[in-house]
């Protein structure tokens, strides 16, 4: 365990300049001495040498006056050393060495040097060892003289303080601090990137602007031309519609064809069978017949090919009026496209020249700003060329300014020196004229103090006497007290034992109250006595007597029946409940004839013992019952007449009426309890009074135990009194001495520094002459340089700036107007493309029409030649086909039917042929429908293709939004064609800003956080030492006074904007916060604060300097206690001057003082002998 083992001190305070060593030991180190011999300076030397720099703390002014001044003409260095040695064989202080030596050594001019194991370090050195071991400065290890006072009188807010310190919460503070720091750093940098957020977000906005309106316009064209694709679309639909119709009614038309065909080929089918079977029968007329054949085959063929160019001629016709028709509107279009176009050039011919126009602006600019650059820098070469120079100048000017600086730092100090030496001699003046008068009135305090402590040694004797006189009639009391307590005990226990029972009896209201109550006046009311008193009997009788007597064994017994009657009326003026009477004068003389059985025993009376005198008392309760041995006998007994009872207490009435059965029944003595109840009144009256005395006693008893206490607390006042004085007597004489020395010293200093102040005088003259020169020598070398060039250069360059800003301006105005013009030029081109693409696209499909018109007329012209020849044919086939049915010759009958037949089919076949021909007609008509249709519809899925649309797309009627989108499209002019890309860029840059907030947003929320979780673990922190210093102070407070202390923390919810109360109980007082209490509970209670405290970071050594000073004898033992049961674990060095702590000690160290220097003898164990240190 890390300890002091050593100290030496060499110059330090009161211990002169000598090597003085002081040897320590773990466990309890009592130093002690006088007052003023210097005791408390070894424990400021320990502090000293581990790095204390706060003069009050070390009760000194400044940290110089540690420097021993008593033997002030002695020769060498004057200066305070002082040296702790350590034993750090656990290595808790991390040197690797058993022992660690820590030296500090103060000069005469307050410059301090410190040494680790004799080698050179720094103060912050020695002070992180020192923390590492928990034996710094800050532990609270080090409890000087006042600091229980000043403990005992803080407020809640500084005991809440004192916590934070000890357990190093400002380490938390610290954090706080700087994370406060770096969110003010991230605020800003979140500001500085709003602002420009904001300054780019402006811009965006008129980007944003051009670029909607550069948006729009591509919108608008795309709607354009979307709208007209739906009108193309719509146009699609109705020729899809159409062609749809017509190939539906194309494969109707074919349909019925391929159904006419079938049926015609069926006809056929039946006309060539027919026509075999009638070759067949005329084999003669075979040549007819096939010459008949064969023409109408011919005919057949030359009407189907007649029909079919007939329906191609028609087919034709119909395409070339819708070709002609089509080529006007072509030629409309395209003349209003030339117009257009030649308004679409001339604008862009006048956009050009305008843009030529701005371009020699933006030349001109260009060659102004080229110029106004060149004179900038040949400006900017002139500046660096007069800085340069003016470099040197200042460089010089810097050098002498830095020698005056030091010459006046010189004169300084010295002028400082000056200062402080005249100040010493004022103080030591004054400090001298001030000894001067207190000598004085110390030497009159001294004869006050001799006749002060006659005074007490006479108040003390006369108390002693008074309260032994006291203590002896107290002694005689508390005997006097206890034979009562005894006696009332007693008493009390009787008196409720009987109470009880008369208070149940009373209640009961029974007859034997009634009897108790007539008892009391027995001889007045003539009563003899009851039954039970009167007679007796052997025990082998009493169940059969008592079950005969059981209601009348409580009777009262009178002499004669005026006596009856006297206490029937006196019962029933008392309103007594019950009573049984017997006069003995009113009962008759009667004697019994037994009867003659073996059963019987005898008459019941006969077993009845009593006096003479009342005799006839038992013959009236027992004379007629007959005492039988058996139930059996009695209850024969009973049957014959007779009252008969067994032994065993079993009683037959006569005529076996009733029976009572006695078996354990017992006569009560309640009226012998009621009777004793006026006694017993008595008594509780006598205990009441006893009781009342007995108070009065205690009373005075009381008064007694004030009056000592008084005596003593005054006794013990004047005995502190005495102690004072005595003290305050020897240190008076101390103090006259070290004040008549002291005055000596102070007039020898006082010479020696008017000495030196005249040294001084001489060396600041020579420090203000020097000064002097420096300042000519600097005016000289500022003279040499002329400023008006560097103003000149400025005032020149300030107007450059601002021209090439007036020029930078009119670029920028150029540049946008160019941007502007660009656009604009860039829109009537697309719109002159857009035109040129669209004339040529009429341009062709006229060619195409007018090359399709050729091509049907070219058509037409050769199938009306073609139908020509065919109808001339078809003529002559039917000439032929008559004149073989007129030269056919004689009709043979038999064939005549089957011509009828045949006449029939044919006939049929060529109504089917007729229609067959008519629906191919329509079918060739459909199918050139269909590929004029086709093409069309060709034509529009190409637009619809140009303009990125299909045929599925919706379509209503558009003509009123296509003339209103065309309205809007040629009112946007002057566009900017870039500020889509530009707006682009720069929602790129905003975008990056933004990622930037949002990354600095959560560096600021983390800081936040952070800032959260120091506030948590710092509360925590807080709450674990203060649960920790609360347990120990009710251990502690529990220990010392057997009474209660606690802390309470005034706002649980604002831990470090409240307090903490300390709240005290004393045995047998009220609890009270820890400054309302009186003084030297409040130092009792302080002191258990700070023991509490020192638990939170045990040190491994602690310093108490008379921290029990207003500690009585009883506490000052019981913290002796604690403080040697904790010196098991930690080293305790304590100076004090109570007998209860120089006994625990291991070792004792004296210090006296000799001639002004503090000296050190020790006592080890209680049986070493006393040597020097």
């Amino acid at each position: 365990m890390v300890h002091v083992k050593k100290v030496e001190i060499f110059g330090f305070k009161s211990f002169g300049f000598k090597n003085t060593t002081v040897n320590f030991e773990p466990g309890l180190v009592s130093i002690s001495g006088p007052n003023g011999s210097g005791k408390s300076n070894i424990l400021d030397a320990i502090i000293f040498a581990m790095g204390e720099n706060k003069p009050k703390v070390m009760r000194v002014d400044k940290l110089r006056s540690l420097i021993h001044d008593i033997e002030g003409n002695r020769r060498g260095p004057r200066m305070a050393r002082s040296s702790v040695h350590f034993d750090n064989s656990d290595r808790k202080i991390p040197v690797d060495s058993d022992t660690v030596e820590i030296t500090r050594e103060m000069d005469e001019n307050g410059e301090n040097t410190y040494y680790l194991n004799k080698k050179q370090t720094n103060r912050s050195h020695i002070l992180d060892l020192l923390d590492m071991a928990n034996a710094g400065l800050g532990q609270l290890n080090a409890v000087q003289q006042g600091t229980v006072t000043r403990i005992s009188e803080f407020t809640s807010e500084e005991k809440r303080k004192t916590i934070e310190d000890l357990i190093g919460l400002s380490y938390f503070d610290e954090k706080k601090t700087e994370a406060v720091k770096q969110l003010d750093e991230a605020d800003r940098r979140l500001e500085i990137a709003l602002a420009k957020m904001g300054e780019i977000k402006k811009r965006i906005d008129e980007l944003e602007e051009e670029r909607n309106q550069k948006l729009r316009h591509d919108i608008l064209e795309r709607e354009l031309n979307r709208y007209k694709a739906i009108a193309a679309a719509n146009k699609l639909k109705v020729v899809t519609g159409q062609k749809d119709a017509k190939e539906i009614t194309l494969s109707e038309i074919s349909s019925e064809i391929k159904k006419f065909g079938d049926e015609r080929s069926i006809l056929r089918d039946e006309i060539a069978q027919l026509e075999s079977e009638k070759s067949s029968l005329m084999a003669q007329a075979n040549d007819y017949s096939q010459a008949k054949a064969a023409i109408d085959s011919e005919l057949s063929a030359a009407m189907e090919q007649y029909e079919i160019d007939n329906s191609s001629i028609v087919a034709s016709k119909k395409r070339i009026q819708i070709i002609d028709a089509r080529i006007p509107e072509i030629k409309s279009e395209l003349d209003s496209i030339d117009s257009n176009r030649s308004e679409i050039e001339s604008k862009i011919q006048e956009i050009k020249q305008s843009i030529d126009q701005t371009e020699s602006k933006k030349k001109k600019v260009n060659d102004d700003l080229n110029l106004i650059d060149s004179e900038r820098t040949k400006i900017l070469n002139e500046q660096s060329i007069a800085a340069s120079k003016k470099s040197e100048i200042d460089s010089k000017i810097k050098s002498l300014s830095t020698q005056l600086n030091d010459a006046k730092l010189k004169l300084s100090k010295v002028e400082n020196e000056k200062q402080e030496s005249e100040s010493k001699i004022v103080f030591n003046a004054s400090k001298l004229s001030e000894l001067e008068l207190d000598i004085e009135k110390l030497s009159a305090l001294k004869v006050r103090l001799e006749s002060m402590i006659n005074n007490h040694n006479a108040t003390i004797k006369e108390l002693k006497t008074r309260i032994e006189k006291l203590n002896l009639k107290k002694s005689r009391i508390i005997h006097d007290l206890e034979e009562l307590d005894l006696i009332l005990e007693k008493s009390s226990k009787a008196a409720a034992q009987y109470e009880t029972k008369i208070k149940t009896v009373k209640g009961i209201m029974h007859e034997d109250y009634t009897v108790a109550k007539l008892k009391e006046d027995a001889e007045k009311l003539g009563i003899v006595g009851l039954v039970y008193e009167m007679i007796s009997w052997d025990k082998q009788f009493e169940r059969a007597i008592l079950a005969v007597s059981s209601d009348w064994i409580k009777a009262i017994v009178v002499q004669d029946f005026a006596t009856l009657l006297g206490i029937a009326e006196v019962a029933r003026s008392k309103n007594l409940p019950k009573l049984k009477i017997i006069p003995l004068d009113a009962i008759p003389k009667f004697k019994l004839n037994l009867p003659d059985d073996r059963g019987v025993v005898g008459v019941l009376s006969d077993y009845v013992k009593c006096s003479d005198d009342f005799a006839a008392l038992k013959t009236f309760l027992f004379g007629n019952v007959v005492l039988a041995e058996t139930r059996d006998a009695a209850h024969k007994l009973s049957k014959l007449g007779y009252k008969a009872v067994t032994v065993d207490g079993e009683y037959f009435e006569a005529k076996g009426g009733a029976v009572i059965i006695d078996i354990n029944s017992k006569i009560s003595k309640l009226t012998k309890i009621i009777s004793m109840s006026t006694d017993i009144d008595g008594l509780l009256q006598s205990i009441s009074l006893l009781k009342k005395y007995v108070l009065k006693k205690k009373h005075s008893l009381k008064k007694i135990d004030d009056s000592i206490q008084s005596y003593a607390q005054r006794l013990s006042m004047s005995e502190k009194g005495l102690a004072s004085t005595d003290e305050n007597y020897s240190n008076l004489k101390s103090r006259i001495l070290s004040a008549t020395n002291m005055k000596e010293q102070l007039s020898s200093r006082i010479s020696e520094l008017e000495q030196k102040n005249k040294s001084l005088l001489v060396e600041i003259s020579t420090h203000e002459s020097h000064i002097e020169s420096l300042h000519e020598r600097i005016a000289i070398v500022e003279e040499n340089y002329a400023s008006g060039e560097q103003a000149r250069i400025a005032n020149e360059l300030s107007r450059i700036n601002v021209k090439k800003s007036e020029i930078e301006m009119q670029y920028t105005a150029i540049m946008n107007e160019y941007r502007e013009k660009s656009s604009n030029l860039t829109s009537l081109q697309t719109e002159d493309n857009r035109a040129k693409s669209h004339a040529k696209s009429l341009q062709e499909e006229e060619l195409s029409l007018i090359d399709q018109r050729e091509e049907l007329q070219n058509k037409i012209n050769s199938l009306e030649k073609e139908k020509d020849i065919k109808r001339e044919s078809l003529e002559k086939l039917r000439e032929r086909e008559q004149e073989l049915i007129s030269t056919s010759g004689s009709s043979i009958g038999q064939l005549k039917e089957f011509d009828d037949k045949l006449k029939v089919l044919t006939e049929n076949e060529r109504k089917l042929s007729n229609q067959i021909n008519s629906l191919e007609r329509q079918s060739d008509s459909l199918n050139r429908d269909l590929r004029d249709l086709i093409e069309s519809e060709s034509k529009l899925q190409h637009i619809l293709s140009a303009f990125g649309f299909n045929k599925n797309m919706d379509t209503f009627d558009v003509e009123p939004i296509v003339q209103g989108l065309t309205t809007e499209l040629n009112s946007l002019n002057a566009l900017n064609a870039k500020a889509p890309e530009t707006y682009l860029e720069v929602s790129y840059g905003y975008r990056s800003m933004s990622t930037r907030k949002n990354s600095l947003e959560e560096e600021r929320n983390s800081i936040v956080k952070f800032i959260e979780d120091i506030e948590k673990d710092k509360r925590q922190t807080f709450l674990d030492a203060f649960d920790k210093v609360d347990k120990e102070i009710r251990l502690i407070f529990n220990k010392m006074t057997g009474g209660n202390a606690w802390l309470e923390l005034q706002n649980e919810d604002d831990i470090f904007n409240s307090g903490i109360s300390y709240l005290i109980q004393f045995p047998n007082k009220p609890k009270r916060e820890s400054t309302s209490i009186s003084g030297g509970e409040k130092t009792l209670a302080a002191i258990v604060f700070v023991l509490a405290l020192q638990k939170l970071k045990p040190s491994p050594f602690y310093l108490f300097d008379e921290v029990d000073a207003h500690l009585d004898a009883p506490n000052s033992e019981k913290l002796s206690k604690i403080l040697e049961e904790r010196s098991k674990e930690s080293q305790f060095i304590m100076v004090s001057l109570k007998d209860s702590v120089v006994q625990k000690a291991k070792l004792i160290y004296g210090v006296y003082p000799k001639n002004g220097v503090s000296h050190v003898v020790t006592y080890k164990d209680k049986r070493a002998p006393s040597v020097k240190a």
